[in-house]
């Protein structure tokens, strides 16, 4: 008879969360991981330790942990280790990967970008773009709403928001969509020196000539504590990457949720004010990232009941504490105005700061489809959508539906 090390299980773990079921349906393997623990050890080879965190409590202890940190260093580890269990060697510093005091600045450097009033005054850009993003993918005989909608809203808005030209936008999704893939390779590689080269020369070239765009404000900044040059690169570098994938995943769920429900569909287009409530109840369900970016115990100790390790990197998984029954009433299903608050955009110091910016765009692009179309379904089984690869975001690739457009006489 042969026994099961830990080890064996970390390893068993980690093949089932690399395995293409995983990604097409996570939330079977991690409400099992949730109703058995709080963490569970997951070993890529030749990478230090880790552990997958489950369950809402134990999501929010490590998420405020001021023994968790995003440095691989303060833990005793190399710098640039990543969840994929390789390092990261030609990756940009910025906020995501820092922690206070430095993170606290950066954070109060560029939040006036975010404020209610800001996201306001961007909403009527967001509504004319999506409105002919909509009327373009719908024009086609069988829309796909990921690549022909999802994904065009917020590359938009974000590229807009930073003063980045309509030319470059496809370049720049070309290059998110690398650096967040679970694979590092000369892809990836590349999108990062080509990102990091071409934010240098538009922040330069703001300087010379600013316009009315974010890059301009704070490149244009006199205070003594101001951002430095590779700070505003990597500042721009995390609001084009997590402003584009983020809500593209979030949007491409809402309208795969709506195709499937179609109770929902017909309630939210009869009364679109409800829309943003909805969006509250899609984040929960399916949020956009199904694990949060890595962290490391600094020193020893227990999360739930079980050791942590100096070193450990802890892997938060969103997805799963967003399902805790212990937290949620009935949590796989679709609740229009759950009170109950989600951990989607994560929690404590690291809360995603383009939230509201998210959010408003999920509105505005959902609330576009339901004006201009009548029932939508799916045009394929649900088991042939493609859905992201890795532990980091958690989306569907695309969406080819059926659609009848508002207006459309009845089929005879």
């Amino acid at each position: 008879m042969t026994t099961s090390t830990p080890d064996d299980q970390g390893s068993s773990l980690r093949a089932e969360l690399e395995g293409a079921g995983f990604q097409t349906d996570p939330h079977a393997l991690l409400r099992q991981l949730t109703e058995s623990g709080a963490a569970h050890r997951c070993e890529p080879a030749g990478a230090p330790p880790q552990l997958l965190i489950t369950g809402y409590e134990a999501t929010r202890q490590v998420l405020t942990d001021p023994r968790v940190s995003k440095r691989s260093e303060r833990a005793g580890l190399e710098p640039g280790w990543l969840m994929s269990g390789v390092r990261d060697e030609v990756g940009i510093d910025y906020m995501l990967t820092v922690d206070p005091p430095d993170h606290t600045r950066l954070r109060k450097l560029v939040t006036r970008a975010f404020t209610p009033q800001k996201i306001e005054a961007l909403q009527p850009r967001t509504r004319e773009l999506a409105g002919r993003f909509a009327d373009d993918v719908l024009a086609q005989g069988t829309p796909e709403l990921v690549d022909g909608f999802a994904a065009r809203v917020p590359i938009a808005v974000i590229c807009e928001l930073l003063g980045i030209p309509p030319d470059d936008w496809d370049r720049f999704r070309w290059a998110s969509e690398q650096i967040v893939s679970p694979v590092a390779g000369r892809d990836r590689e590349e999108a990062y020196v080509w990102m990091q080269g071409y934010l240098a020369e538009l922040i330069a070239a703001k300087r010379a000539d600013p316009g009315q765009d974010l890059l301009s404000a704070l490149a244009g900044d006199t205070d003594e504590d101001r951002l430095t040059d590779p700070e505003l690169v990597g500042m721009a570098f995390l609001l084009l990457i997590a402003g584009y994938e983020t809500t593209a995943n979030l949007i491409g769920a809402a309208l795969l949720g709506l195709a499937q429900q179609p109770d929902l569909f017909k309630a939210l287009r009869a009364a679109p004010a409800q829309v943003p409530v909805a969006v509250e109840e899609f984040l929960r369900l399916d949020g956009p990232v199904l694990t949060a970016t890595e962290r490391f115990a600094t020193e020893d100790m227990l999360i739930g009941d079980v050791p942590v390790r100096r070193g450990d990197m802890l892997l938060v998984s969103l997805a799963a504490a967003d399902r805790d029954p212990a937290r949620f009433e009935e949590p796989d299903s679709f609740r229009l105005g759950r009170s109950a608050g989600h951990v989607a955009f994560g929690h404590g110091v690291h809360h995603c700061l383009g939230a509201p910016l998210a959010r408003m765009e999920a509105t505005v692009a959902i609330t576009a489809l339901l004006e201009r179309v009548e029932s939508l379904e799916l045009a394929v089984d649900a088991a042939e959508l493609e859905w992201a690869p890795g532990l980091l975001m958690h989306g569907v690739r695309r969406l080819p539906v059926s659609v009848v457009l508002a207006g459309s006489p009845d089929p005879a």
